[in-house]
């Protein structure tokens, strides 16, 4: 089995020399070496997580200010705390898949986890163009 983001950058095959070794590999395809360096995973990681900790935090305060004052509670308002919530889910489930996977310089999750990401991201989002890029991570 290929294990191509677990090896630094170069891609090897488990129990095998290199990928790109002389002589054939196992059956299958050869996954893709890894789409950025350790440092530009550490920043994306970086800015996920902090994207991640506000939308928690101001979303949180918002919900917070809206249930505490009763003058704020106008259907206006309402609607303000339905896209908070929504914003709120988002910073929650949304960036959690690929905040990890940033921190482990590439996807580590399986199909399951992949659907899910793609899932919460358009279910909690008002308007998503989300595709699922868990292949090319």
């Amino acid at each position: 089995m290929y294990s191509g983001n677990r090896s630094g950058g170069q891609g090897h095959w488990e129990g095998g020399g290199a990928a790109g070794a002389e002589g054939l590999g196992p059956a299958g395809t050869l996954s893709p070496a890894p789409l950025f360096s350790p440092g530009t995973y550490e920043r994306l990681a970086l800015l996920l997580g902090s994207i991640g900790l506000l939308g928690v935090g101001n979303n949180l305060l918002v919900l917070v200010l809206y249930y505490k004052f009763q003058r704020l509670r106008t259907p206006t308002h309402l609607l303000l705390v339905n896209i908070s919530l929504s914003d709120l889910l988002v910073s929650l489930f949304g960036v959690t898949f690929t905040f990890v996977s940033c921190l482990r310089n590439g996807w580590v999750w399986d199909t399951v986890g992949c659907v899910w990401d793609g899932f919460s991201s358009s279910l909690f989002e008002k308007s998503s163009s989300h595709k699922c890029m868990c292949d090319a991570f």
